[in-house]
């Protein structure tokens, strides 16, 4: 079996100040995010902001693994989990905050208070309004969805949305700094193979063609183009490499996905993208043997579509012959 990339699990000594950089924006970010939470009172654009917010916890982390040059699969996932963490964390303690706000102005302006105990009321009052009590009191007040006192949402369910907040978080702010971790990095260069091209689109006309780039063995199987019996179709495979900027000489990295173009019930266009081989290990004299092989069949297509075009004017030709001759 061919060689593929494996992370080294090494890490870069400018992960770790990165990622506390990282904490104090997911922090920052935080505190925006309940701001929005406390202005938009629909609760369908809160989803779209947390949304917002966890892709924004992920490019946190995969901005520090990426400057960071960790090549470390768990590590990465931890960054995510403490980034997501912080930012959750951040959330709950700001509305806390606010609330503790809201409730001392009011107790230090109601007037059933006598205002020489109003300082030991504030502080009584702080000492049990702890967080636990503030997450239990927002959940009994919930939310309403809809004008004029419409369904409410509270108890249970104000949990459920927060469960489904967390589970988003900690998705992309885990996701994205993993992913970025398991890309190709040369170690010998000490530099990510960031830069991508498309080396060649093949038309899959028949089954086997998958099949037998599933199957290679070898880098030259994986090289043997299966050659396409027409180029149209709406299945391609999609050959990608990785390398790094400027070192053509140096190995890359090829992937191989199998993507169908295809119509949905509403006339919209679907792609679907699978992958077949992943960051296959390529030699310089493999990768040019890659680009000779595609540049072969782009002629061998051009030859296809040249020759289909003069059957298609030789057939034309007889057509109005006929056509003639009957006249």
């Amino acid at each position: 079996m061919f060689d593929v990339y494996k992370p080294s699990g090494s890490v870069g000594i400018l992960t770790y100040p990165l990622v506390l950089i990282g904490v104090v924006f997911a922090i920052l970010m935080a505190f925006v995010y309940h701001l929005c939470l406390s202005w938009i009172p629909f609760i369908y654009l809160n989803f779209l902001a947390s949304i917002g917010m966890g892709m924004g916890l992920g490019m946190i982390g995969s901005f520090a693994v990426t400057k960071g040059q960790c090549r470390n699969l768990l590590l990465a996932g931890v960054i995510g989990i403490l980034l997501a963490t912080a930012g959750l964390g951040g959330k709950y303690w700001f509305q806390h905050q606010s609330m503790l706000r809201t409730a001392t102005a009011m107790i230090r302006q109601d007037p059933t208070i006598p205002e020489a105990d109003r300082q030991q009321a504030i502080t009584e009052f702080k000492s049990a309004f702890t967080i636990g009590e503030h997450l239990r009191l927002r959940a009994d007040q919930g939310w309403q969805i809809g004008k004029g006192g419409g369904l409410p949402i509270a108890g249970i369910f104000v949990y459920l949305i927060w469960l489904i907040e967390a589970g988003i978080f900690y998705y992309y702010a885990v996701n994205a700094p993993w992913t970025a971790a398991g890309q190709p990095f040369s170690e010998k260069n000490h530099q990510w193979a960031n830069e991508s091209q498309v080396v060649m689109t093949l038309p899959v006309t028949d089954p086997a063609m998958v099949s037998k780039i599933q199957s290679a063995t070898s880098v030259a199987d994986l090289l043997t183009i299966p050659i396409p019996q027409t180029d149209q179709s709406n299945r391609f495979a999609v050959y990608t490499v990785n390398s790094i900027p400027g070192q053509e000489l140096e190995d890359a990295y090829l992937s191989v996905a199998n993507v169908t173009i295809s119509l949905n019930n509403k006339g919209e266009q679907e792609t679907k993208t699978t992958m077949l081989v992943e960051h296959a290990i390529l030699s310089s004299a493999n990768r040019n043997q890659l680009i000779e092989n595609a540049e072969l069949l782009q002629e061998a297509l051009a030859d296809f579509r040249s020759s289909k075009n003069a059957e298609e004017i030789e057939a034309e030709s007889v057509d109005d012959v006929t056509d003639t001759g009957q006249s």
